[in-house]
């Protein structure tokens, strides 16, 4: 019994003295060498990761970018769908943009829009404010026709001098012009019972020109060729084609001439056309677009009287001194009965209706035959969206001048 008690303290002591020698000894312990190289190992382990994840970016880069590439060459390949989805997109937006313009006027003024009403007590000064190619010479007809009942207004011209002074720079005769308008009006106003043409009609050219000279000695005219339609551009480019986007009439010289003028009226007939036909007209028939260096620099600057016609219809004052009202040239034309009504509204004049349908306007030449390749088919198709898109703004500017109320 003393045997075994002996032989397990021992093996005790040698399992003791055992696990001191492994504890003790220094090669079996940790040494700060080695804690240096695991350091760098998760130093290198982290470094790894970042770059295996900045790896991971790059190739989802390049992935989008291919795509991209793919896309382009695809819209390469089929330009008329990626145009057609572009202007589709545009379209939606432009209504969107009016919708919520037509809205936000209608939340503000919580009024139905100024109805203008046959013989109100207001002499009519109405200006026909048209893109060029909208149908003016259907209204010089029109006026022709209406004989003694519309007269030639001397705003007219003043007005264009006044706005030839902007593009010409030549504001000297500005403020002369201004004073000759502001006369004019209260004399035209004082004569009674008759409509004025502010454009179209014509006749009073010379007079502007006399009156201006004499109220300004030596000074050189603003314009000194005729005063033309009144469109939006009006009249070729002089002295050089590329004035011709810069030879815009302006409607708020001839609102300033009319404020405070009692019994006058300022009528803006907001004359409008299918923007294919204008196309047609100004490019294939009547070729205005030669001079500026083809179809597109002319729509673009038909364009570009669009939104400047915009601006000033958006700076009109409000009714009853200034109405805007639309109308369509092709309703007009074809002796829509309801637009005719308005015809008679507006001119203040009670059988224009039956005038308006024995109007013939001169007829326009045959011109050219239009595009004709597929590309030459689409571009025009862009071409006519472009100028729609602008025409329908200046619609939409009028509207709003309708809803507008005084302070």
């Amino acid at each position: 019994m003393a045997r075994r008690t002996i032989l397990a303290v021992a093996a005790g002591l040698l399992l003791l003295l055992g696990a001191a020698h492994v504890y003790l000894h220094p090669t079996l312990q940790p040494t700060a060498h080695e804690d240096d190289t695991i350091a760098r190992l998760e130093k290198l382990h982290q470094a790894l990761a970042e770059k295996t994840s900045m790896q991971e970016k790059t190739l989802a880069s390049y992935k989008a970018t291919t795509l991209a590439a793919q896309d382009a060459m695809k819209a390469q390949a089929n330009p008329t769908t990626s145009r057609i989805e572009e202007a589709v997109a545009a379209r939606l937006a432009a209504i969107q943009r009016e919708a919520d313009l037509h809205a936000e006027a209608h939340q503000e003024h919580h009024e139905d829009p100024y109805i203008l009403q046959k013989h109100n007590g207001h002499i009519p000064f109405v200006f026909v404010a048209g893109l060029e190619g909208t149908g003016h010479h259907w209204w010089k007809a029109f006026w022709e026709q209406c004989g003694s009942k519309a007269r030639p207004s001397l705003l007219g011209p003043l007005a264009w001098q006044r706005a030839a002074a902007v593009f010409n720079a030549k504001m000297a005769l500005d403020l002369p012009a201004s004073k000759l308008m502001t006369e004019a009006a209260r004399a035209e106003t004082n004569t009674g019972g008759t409509v004025y043409a502010l454009n179209t009609l014509g006749g009073r050219n010379d007079e502007a020109m006399r009156l201006l000279k004499a109220s300004a000695p030596g000074q050189q005219l603003p314009w000194g060729e005729g005063e033309g339609m009144g469109s939006y551009p009006n009249w070729w480019g002089t002295p050089t084609p590329d004035h011709k986007a810069l030879q815009m009439p302006d409607l708020t010289y001839m609102a300033d001439a009319l404020r405070g003028v009692q019994g006058a009226q300022l009528r803006i007939v907001l004359l409008t056309r299918e923007a294919s036909q204008i196309v047609r007209s100004v490019c294939d028939k009547r070729n205005f677009a030669k001079s500026v260096g083809g179809c597109a620099a002319e729509v673009q600057i038909l364009s570009l009287g669009a939104g400047i016609l915009s601006t000033q219809l958006e700076a009109l004052p409000p009714p009853p001194s200034v109405i805007c009202e639309h109308v369509r040239f092709g309703k007009l034309q074809a002796g829509d009965a309801e637009t005719l009504e308005r015809l008679s509204v507006l001119s203040g004049i009670d059988d224009a209706a039956r005038v308006a349908k024995r109007v013939r306007a001169p007829p326009s030449p045959p011109g050219g035959a239009g595009p004709k390749t597929e590309r030459a088919k689409r571009d025009r198709e862009q071409l006519v969206g472009v100028l729609a898109r602008a025409q329908e703004a200046a619609v939409s500017a009028c509207a709003r001048q309708a809803l507008r109320r005084g302070a």
